[in-house]
């Protein structure tokens, strides 16, 4: 689907169906708007968020595992000017006072856990050392990486780094250096926080993420890989120079009986080309996914269990080695804990797909542009949504859901806006109850830069607009006639 996506129950990658979208920092997104994919309902990769989203009206963030043009001065060879200090300020630490280190400290705190040499989620360069900031560009072989990044650190459309936008004073010591040429100062290591291999010791590991929020008693726990085709268990070879979306058939471990999930940890085998997955049931039903970041969910609500049906799964991977020259193997996956049918909990879950919106046509150049669908339940017994999960890919700038209730009550269920690689899932305080007549709307808000019109598609240059809400009792979600109503606007 596209790159990028986030995830999550109580923590992290999706564990209850939802993910986030998105690459970690490319610098360029080779996926043209426009292509028009199979209209089926998917997920999108994201990537590591830095840092906590703040917490919306309503709801709890779930956690897991974001001014155009440039400030960058005319002249970047213009030597930078060192003020002098009045003579009672204390002298601070070279390291500190050199001004690459401080960029250095902004770097590592927001961009090097894909910018590293592993280029994870489809990073295009390194940022992790002072050589590989003044390296030729990936995208302009004429300008060096710093100065790129530069540009990138103010870019509004696709913004650097996309989880979490820099402070003022995080882009002024950026502007500051790069205008001055990118100098090294007197100790490019900044005090030896560069380690012998060239990397930041405080770079961020990426894999699992251990067994804190793992729960104490699993009926059984599975694991569920990717693979290559025929059968075999050797991992998928992504090929070189490509976007694929393999879909991989696996049987059910737990066969054809049901069982409830109560926890996963995804593992997450080769992050150089690993986008998100998604697992889906024998109908095609979103049972769980993930996207950069935390690899382990927090346990559920004690009395809610996900539904994981038996017989044929699909394990749908999304791979991007666009600028990769070999072809690189992956065998990531999900291990499972779950309950068999004796222990289920009294309350089973699954993820609704039905708040959402799959007629999109955005007009080239649109600005503010309003998809919106609807749901009028119609089921005869009340539904419990206990999350919101907003998904669309990176023309989105803002969704906004709410419950008209037949007294006319508007509870607005998530009203912010939208970041391709920060898609949360939100845990509902309080829980939303859906009676017979209730209403449901889910409004996504585009800009369209492009020359071109922007349709429905799981490309990275196609768009969606979804709410993946997580819900009880599972098969009680009813949406009758009018569904999708007001599907085409803008305003």
């Amino acid at each position: 689907m596209n790159r990028g996506l986030t995830k999550h129950w109580a923590s992290a990658s999706a564990a209850l169906a939802m993910f986030a979208l998105g690459a970690c920092g490319a610098d360029e997104s080779p996926a043209e708007p426009g292509q028009v994919g199979a209209p089926q309902p998917s997920g999108a990769a994201g990537s590591a968020p830095v840092g906590t989203p703040a917490a919306m009206p309503g709801k709890t963030p779930i956690g897991m595992g974001g001014a155009a043009g440039s400030n960058v001065p005319s002249n970047p060879s213009t030597p930078m000017t060192t003020p002098t200090m009045p003579a009672n300020t204390p002298t601070a630490p070279a390291a500190a006072a050199t001004p690459y280190c401080k960029v250095r400290k902004v770097l590592d705190s927001a961009c090097t856990s894909c910018h590293n040499k592993d280029k994870l989620a489809g990073a295009p360069m390194s940022l992790s050392t002072y050589a590989d900031l003044q390296a030729p560009a990936v995208t302009d072989k004429s300008k060096k990486v710093f100065q790129v990044v530069g540009v990138r650190v103010h870019d509004t459309v696709k913004p650097m780094p996309p989880q979490q936008k820099l402070t003022t004073d995080q882009l002024g010591s950026i502007d500051t250096w790069v205008g001055a040429g990118g100098p090294e100062g007197s100790d490019p290591t900044c005090g030896g926080t560069i380690g012998a291999g060239g990397q930041p010791t405080t770079n961020p590991t990426v894999g699992e993420a251990g067994r804190a929020d793992w729960p104490e008693k699993c009926d059984a726990v599975y694991s569920i890989r990717s693979h290559g085709t025929g059968g075999t268990t050797a991992p998928y070879m992504v090929p070189a120079g490509q976007e694929v979306h393999p879909k991989i058939s696996i049987p059910a471990p737990w066969g054809n009986e049901a069982v409830q999930m109560i926890a996963m940890r995804a593992v997450s085998d080769n992050q150089k080309v690993l986008h998100h997955w998604i697992l889906y049931g024998p109908a095609r039903e979103f049972l769980v996914g993930w996207a950069p970041g935390k690899d382990t969910n927090a346990p559920l609500p004690p009395d809610v269990g996900m539904n994981l049906p038996g017989g044929t799964l699909t394990l749908d991977m999304h791979y991007f080695n666009l600028m990769g020259t070999q072809s690189e193997p992956d065998n990531s996956g999900v291990d499972l804990c779950v309950l068999k049918k004796p222990n289920f909990r009294p309350n089973t879950a699954t993820v609704n797909q039905t708040f959402s919106q799959f007629l999109i046509n955005i007009p080239a150049r649109a600005q503010n542009f309003e998809v919106k669908g609807q749901c009028t339940f119609t089921g005869n017994t009340p539904v419990t949504v206990i999350t919101a999960s907003p998904h669309a890919h990176t023309l989105a700038r803002y969704m906004k859901f709410t419950v008209t209730k037949k007294s006319g009550e508007v509870i607005t269920m998530h009203d912010a806006p939208f970041d391709f690689n920060e898609q949360q899932s939100y845990a509902l305080n309080p829980i939303v109850k859906l009676e017979n007549g209730d209403v449901v709307t889910t409004i996504c808000t585009f800009d369209n830069p492009t020359d071109r019109a922007v349709t429905f598609g799981e490309n990275t240059g196609n768009e969606m607009c979804f709410n993946f809400a997580v819900y009880y009792p599972m098969g009680a979600m009813a949406c009758g006639s009018g569904t999708f109503a007001g599907g085409l606007g803008g305003r």
